[in-house]
Formats: C-alpha cells, structure tokens, sequence
C-alpha cells in the first residue's frame, strides 16, 4: 500500500472512500471546458488543481467555474458517475399496489453519508371490496397524505441501499363511493436502493409495507339498497415504488 499526498498553497486533505470510489473526486462545470471530473489535488490562489481521469494534471480558474462539487458532497467512480454524500434532495416517485397507486413529491436533506430527512406530500388512491347480501361493493379511498420521511444508508458503494420509513397524516377526501371520510395514520416502511448516474437525477427503487386508516361511509347504489354502509377500514398493502431522485 502507498500513499502520496501532495499540499499545494493552503489545500491539503486526504478523504475516505468506498473502495469503488475515485480519491478526492470532484466535479467542476466550468464556463468554456464543459464539465472535468476527476481527483481534487489542491488550491492556489486563482485555481483549483484536479488530475482527470486520464491522470492529466489541469487547473482551472476560479473565474471559469459555474459550479463545483467538492468531495465531501459526493462520490465519484469510474465512467463519470456519481452519488450524493449530502445536501438538498428532491424526490418524486410513483407506487403501486394491489388495489392501490400512489405518488410521492418531498424535499429531502442528507446530512452525512449515512443519514437523511424530510417532508413531503402525495395523492394516495386506495380500493377496498366487500359484499352484502345483495351485490359486491368496491369502495375507492382518495388522500393527499402529509408526511415527514427518514432513511439509513447501509452501503456507499456504486449502489446506495438503504431503509426508509415514513409518517403521517392521510387527509382522506370524498369520492363516488364514498363520503364523510374521517382523516386517518398513515405509516410505511421498507428497503430501498439508489443508482449512480452522471447527472443530478437518479433512479431508485422501493419496497415498503404501507398502513393507512380511513372510515366513512359507502355508497349503497343498488336497487335493493336502504341505505349507505358505515366503515372503518386499514389499508394494509406491499408497495413498489420507482422514484427520481435530483440534487442541486
């Protein structure tokens, strides 16, 4: 094992990384050059100093950076991709369940490699089915759920798996087939993994088991009906989700 550390002007830092990772790895978009990835070397007055993937040695002045992303931000591995390590996240995702589909929209923020929080909000649209003596009923719950959100990284590889769960308020709401609907908890919770990409927007996949409370009444529109149907119901469902993940 050897190590060379190399100290230029007041810059001089040695970060750990997954062992996929490149050392030091940065991101500058700059005005002319487009975007250069590679390891963080150092700082002079005027410049930051970075070796490419390539291993050349380039400098680019502070005056050309549009943006720049310092390795305590991010992972970067080989073919130009990337994982967030902190900062703001925006994600948006759409599940779907036996007799369920849900879409999410929350502002996130990671804080470390390992730890991220958040709120969010959504449209839950959730079915239940029962029968009376006369005819089959189907019953449609609609929401648009508050929540606030946590999730654990277990790894920092090339994909970050984690475990999520979310909590809430579902703000049923009238349809159809149901009326005077009384607000329920929500609760979900599950595993999840998040793919590198060498944009700010990443995909990721989710499975969770989703608990919502919701009572109110149902429609009875048969003919033999006397009247509408009480309720009080738990949506109790296995989820997958698909989400898109964007950072600054």
């Amino acid at each position: 094992m050897w190590i060379t550390v190399v100290g230029l002007g007041s810059f001089n830092e040695v970060c750990s990384q997954s062992k996929h990772a490149i050392d030091n790895g940065c991101i500058v978009k700059t005005q002319h050059q487009g975007k250069i990835r590679g390891s963080l070397v150092g700082k002079n007055e005027k410049s930051w100093i970075i070796t490419n993937y390539q291993k050349d040695t380039i400098s680019v002045l502070d005056v050309n950076i549009r943006k720049m992303y310092f390795p305590e931000e991010i992972t970067l591995f080989n073919r130009k991709r990337f994982h967030y390590k902190k900062g703001g996240l925006l994600n948006h995702s759409f599940g779907v369940g036996l007799d369920a589909a849900h879409w999410y929209l929350s502002y996130n923020r990671r804080f470390n490699k390992k730890l991220e929080a958040g709120i969010g909000f959504g449209v839950h649209n959730n079915w239940f089915h029962f029968n009376t003596s006369n005819t089959r009923h189907s019953v449609f719950v609609g929401s648009c759920p508050l929540y606030a959100q946590g999730k654990y990284i277990f790894s920092s590889g090339k994909k970050l798996w984690y475990g999520k769960a979310r909590a809430g308020w579902a703000n049923n709401f009238n349809s159809s087939s149901s009326y005077d609907l009384t607000d329920g908890f929500l609760f979900e919770g599950g595993i999840g993994v998040t793919f590198k990409s060498k944009t700010r927007m990443k995909r990721y996949l989710e499975i969770t088991q989703y608990f919502a409370q919701a009572s109110g009444m149902a429609v009875d529109d048969s003919t033999q009906a006397l009247s509408d149907i009480g309720f009080k119901v738990w949506f109790v469902n296995f989820m997958i989700t698909y989400g898109i993940e964007i950072g600054r």
